[in-house]
């Protein structure tokens, strides 16, 4: 996902937010939804916040306020009411705070089309405020709070270069994913769509002073390093994500993009354009990713873990489910991280829109978790906050998804071994089922905790 420097745009924004406003989108949280703050961070240049990036979402802004995005995501918010997930208290608490966000992230895509002047766009984020400008909450498909997402669309008769540079610590992997379509308009397949190529940081040149460049054309490699094979047609999507194991301290890559040569270039697409194709994407993206969720989510029992599958491209193993509990239960799962790099434990609400993270834990990474003695992993979930340092917050919700994520494992790694221990208690019974020596917080401490995960947060914005 795309790419930014920066410069101011306030002015530009003070209409674009009255307009929504205006309209009925609510640019922040609805008042169903537990709150989530904007992440805010002064009008000065950074990694992800770039001049271009910027630029990207004051345009984004302005396509959200536009009349075809607002009578789509009243659709998507009829769509979401019709499914049974939307006869849910949860399900019915969060359709206008996913159907937003999903909006976003259709608009995303579609500023990052143009493919004669292509970007490197920052997407599927949380809430933030920089250079004037107030950006909602991007997300769908169970996004990963560990992950930073980056977009780039490209063209298969055109060439390009991507310059990159590593700060260090860089994250934990950086991963270049090449897929034929936007996830969720296509026929339905794993993953939302069909990968193509990949490349990944630790089979990737890197110069000692972190900078590296990958070539992105139809043509082999040809004794090339870094090389993305595109179709010789078409407009592809390259994904690319920098996984954080350690949010605290970690730094987002450096990338730019320049096209090298293709066919001629054609007039930049006008905002009644790219509103037109937001509508249409996301006309196809919320269908689209209901279905999925239903067919492959939804349709196991809730509370349920499963042995995690091996994920394409050599991005290891993972395991998704629902779960629904009463406000007096808990649900105590133990996982063995399996020596991966990352284990990544979430929650989304009921439309696969993540719960908010940047200040609430409802993720938990390697270096968020608390270990057992034995370095297995005990995650608890529930509405009500139990005191368990390793709580899952679903933002005051009894329902919603989960997904789990071991990546960068080593040989040999067997995913049979993965989950330890699965149980729903009653809260009352909870201590009782957990292992010797778990953490627990009191209210000051679990403030503390939420405290510094957002400055671990909002580093994305700053470095």
């Amino acid at each position: 996902m795309p790419d930014r420097r920066m410069m101011s745009h306030t002015a530009c924004a003070v209409p674009v937010l009255a307009m929504a406003m205006a309209m009925g989108l609510g640019l922040s949280t609805p008042a169903s939804a537990a709150p989530a703050p904007h992440a805010a961070m002064p009008a000065k240049a950074s990694t992800l916040g770039n001049a271009r990036q910027i630029k990207l979402e004051a345009q984004a802004l302005r396509i959200l306020a536009s009349p075809p995005m607002v009578e789509e995501i009243q659709r998507v918010e009829a769509l979401y009411a019709a499914d049974p997930q939307g006869k849910t208290p949860t399900g019915k608490a969060t359709i206008k705070r996913a159907a937003r966000s999903i909006a976003m992230a259709a608009i995303q895509y579609a500023v990052g089309e143009d493919t004669d002047r292509p970007a490197v766009m920052w997407v599927v984020n949380a809430p933030h405020d920089w250079s004037g400008l107030a950006v909602p909450r991007s997300g769908y498909g169970i996004d990963n709070p560990d992950n930073v997402y980056r977009n780039i669309m490209v063209d298969g008769a055109a060439r390009y270069v991507i310059h990159g540079r590593v700060k260090k610590p860089g994250p934990a992997e950086l991963h270049f994913e090449l897929r034929d379509s936007i996830p969720g308009t296509t026929a339905m397949a794993a993953e939302g769509g069909k990968q193509l190529a990949t490349l990944r940081s630790d089979a990737m040149q890197i110069a000692a002073d972190g900078r590296f460049t990958i070539t992105v054309d139809s043509e082999p490699a040809n004794g090339r390093p870094n090389h993305l094979q595109t179709p010789a047609n078409g407009k592809p999507l390259l994904v690319v994500r920098d996984l954080f194991t350690d949010w605290a301290t970690q730094n987002p890559v450096a990338l730019e993009i320049e096209r090298v040569g293709g066919p001629a270039i054609t007039a930049p697409p006008s905002d009644d354009r790219i509103a037109r194709r937001a509508a249409t994407l996301l006309s196809q993206m919320a269908p689209y990713w209901v279905a999925y969720d239903n067919q492959y989510v939804f349709a196991k029992s809730a509370n349920q873990i499963v042995t995690p599958r091996v994920r394409p491209g050599g991005r290891g193993f993972s395991t998704s489910g629902h779960f629904s509990l009463a406000d007096d239960q808990a649900w105590v799962i133990t996982l063995a991280p399996l020596g991966a790099v990352s284990l990544g434990f979430q929650l989304t609400d009921p439309w696969g829109v993540a719960y908010e993270y940047a200040d609430r834990t409802s993720s938990l990474s390697t270096a968020q978790a608390k270990p057992n003695a034995d370095g297995s992993i005990t995650y608890v979930i529930s509405k009500k906050d139990p005191g368990v340092y390793n709580w899952l917050d679903p933002e005051g919700h009894a329902a919603g998804i989960y997904a789990v994520r071991w990546q960068s494992l080593p040989p040999g790694a067997r995913a049979e071994d993965a989950v330890r221990a699965s149980k729903v208690v009653a809260l009352g019974q909870l201590k009782q089922e957990l292992p010797n020596g778990t953490q627990f917080v009191n209210p000051a401490e679990r403030k503390v905790q939420r405290a510094e995960r957002a400055r671990s947060y909002a580093r994305r914005l700053s470095e």
